[in-house]
């Protein structure tokens, strides 16, 4: 009988440590919305979930995103279009919650809940 008992205690504990487990939602995940404005004024929208730590990790994870074979650290393919900038000064405008990042994607530290846009843009002005 007190096996029994010993045997029907761990079980319940283990059940209880599996349940937990299962249910607890991981403390680290990070909900993002990226938008997506391509340069026929089409907007496609993504809701997210990562633990990546920065824009381009997760963007990258996500293949939304694309480098230039050209140039390190610039991005030049969105969503599967590319913007060329000799090519009418095409560029990808990113912004998060509404400004303009003042630094590339790979330093853009990731906020739970901002939304993140990548704009389709055409010269500067």
């Amino acid at each position: 009988m007190k096996r029994f008992i010993s045997l029907l205690v761990a079980l319940t504990l283990l059940v209880g440590v599996l349940c937990g487990c299962a249910a607890k939602p991981a403390e680290d995940t990070l909900h993002i919305t990226f938008r997506v404005t391509h340069d026929d004024g089409e907007l496609k929208e993504f809701e997210l979930e990562t633990a990546k730590s920065t824009l381009a990790e997760v963007l990258i994870d996500e293949n939304l995103v694309k480098e230039s074979a050209e140039s390190s650290g610039f991005y030049d393919t969105v969503d599967g279009e590319v913007a060329d900038w000799n090519d009418n000064e095409a560029w990808w405008c990113f912004s998060c919650n509404g400004e303009a990042l003042t630094v590339g994607i790979e330093e853009t530290q990731l906020v739970d809940g901002a939304v993140y846009d990548a704009v389709f843009t055409h010269g500067f002005g």
